[in-house]
C-alpha cells in the first residue's frame, strides 16, 4: 500500500470542496478557476497540511478546508504568473491566458484569492488566518523581487534564496505549520514540521529549476528553458557563472538581456551548465535541504504519516517534473 493511501479520502473530499468553493454568480469566474484548478497539479501543499494535522492526531474536516484554502492561494499565483510570463501552456494544457483575456485572468486570480480567505474565515481560527496572510504577503514580495531582477546577470545566490523562500518555501512551511496547529502540537513539534515544510519547499524549487534545463516539453507540459527565455537567473546559472570565463559570461549576458533564444542558444547553455557544475551544485544543495527536512522529522515517533512525509520528500529529488 502506498504510504499516502491513508489520506486519499481526504484528498477526494478536497477535490469536491475546491469545485464548490469556486462557484460564482459570474460564470467566467468559475470557468477560469476550474480550468487552472483542474490542470493536473500534484496537490503537494494539501497533502502536507493533512499529514501534518494527522501527526497531531487530528482527523477532522478543518484540515481539508485549510488545505483547500492554501491550494487556492497557490493556484491563484499560477494564474497570475501565466499572465505575467505570457505562458502558452500550463502542465500540458492551454494556459488560461490563451483562452481568456489577460484582464479576466488577473481578476480570476483575485477571485480565487478571495475564495481562499473566505474558506479561512470559516475556520474561526485567528492564528491560521494570520499565518496564511503572512505567507500570501511574502508570496507577493517574492514575485515582485524576482520581476525587479529580470535580465539581471548579477543576481546573487542570496537573492535567489530569498526569491524561492518567498515564492515556494513559505507556502509549504505554512501548510505544515497550519496542520500542526490543527493537530494541537506543542511549540517545538510545530516548529519542526514548519522547518520540514520550508526545507522541502527550498529543495522542490531547486529541483524544479534543474528540470527546466533537463526535461522536455512532453514531460513538463511547457517548453524547457522558459526561465532562461524570460530573463530569470536561477541557481544552476548563478552557480555556473561563478566559474565562467569572460567569453562565456558575455554570451550568457546577451542571451539573458535579450530575452530571446536564438538557434543553438539553449543547447549551449545546457552544455555550459554541465561543464561549469551548475546542475551538480544545485542538486547537491537540494539534497542538503532534503537531508535537513529528514532531520526535522526525527523528533516524531514512527507512524504512517511520518513515513508518508519522508517519502514525499524523497520524491522531490527524483521527479522528472
Amino acid at each position: 500500500m502506498d504510504l499516502l493511501d491513508s489520506i486519499q479520502s481526504d484528498m477526494q473530499r478536497l477535490e469536491k470542496e475546491l469545485i464548490v468553493r469556486l462557484q460564482s454568480r459570474v460564470p467566467a469566474a468559475f470557468e477560469i478557476g476550474a480550468h487552472i484548478m483542474n490542470s493536473g497539479g500534484k496537490r503537494i501543499r494539501p497533502q502536507l497540511t493533512i499529514l501534518a494535522a494527522r501527526m497531531g492526531g487530528y482527523l477532522g474536516p478543518d484540515a481539508v478546508t485549510l488545505s483547500g484554502a492554501i491550494e487556492c492561494i497557490h493556484t491563484a499565483t499560477l494564474l497570475h504568473d501565466d499572465v505575467v510570463d505570457k505562458a502558452d501552456t500550463r502542465r500540458g494544457r492551454p494556459a488560461a491566458n490563451t483562452l481568456w483575456p489577460n484582464e479576466m485572468c488577473v481578476l480570476g486570480g483575485d477571485f480565487i484569492f478571495a475564495k481562499a480567505f473566505s474558506a479561512l474565515t470559516s475556520l474561526k481560527n485567528l492564528r491560521l488566518l494570520y499565518i496564511v496572510s503572512v505567507a500570501t504577503e511574502r508570496l507577493s514580495e517574492g514575485e515582485l523581487f524576482q520581476m525587479m531582477n529580470i535580465g539581471n546577470i548579477d543576481v546573487t545566490s542570496e537573492d535567489y534564496f530569498r526569491i524561492i523562500a518567498d515564492k515556494t518555501a513559505i507556502l509549504m512551511e505554512t501548510a505544515c505549520r497550519g496542520g500542526a496547529i490543527l493537530g494541537g502540537l506543542d511549540g517545538d513539534r510545530e516548529e519542526a514540521l514548519a522547518r520540514f515544510g520550508f526545507n522541502l519547499g527550498m529543495a522542490f524549487q531547486m529541483t524544479d529549476d534543474v528540470i527546466d534545463y533537463q526535461s522536455d516539453r512532453k514531460t513538463m507540459g511547457k517548453n524547457p528553458g522558459k526561465d532562461l527565455e524570460e530573463g530569470k537567473l536561477t541557481l544552476p546559472l548563478i552557480a555556473a557563472l561563478t566559474r565562467a570565463s569572460g567569453e562565456e559570461r558575455a554570451r550568457l549576458s546577451r542571451i539573458i538581456t535579450g530575452r530571446h533564444l536564438a538557434d543553438g542558444d539553449f543547447e549551449w547553455v545546457k552544455d555550459f551548465l554541465h561543464r561549469r557544475g551548475g546542475i551538480e551544485d544545485t542538486l547537491s544543495l537540494s539534497r542538503t535541504y532534503l537531508n535537513d527536512a529528514a532531520k526535522d522529522l526525527e523528533t516524531f515517533p514512527d507512524s504512517e504519516e511520518k513515513r508518508a512525509l519522508a517519502r514525499l520528500a524523497e520524491r522531490i529529488l527524483h521527479r522528472t517534473y
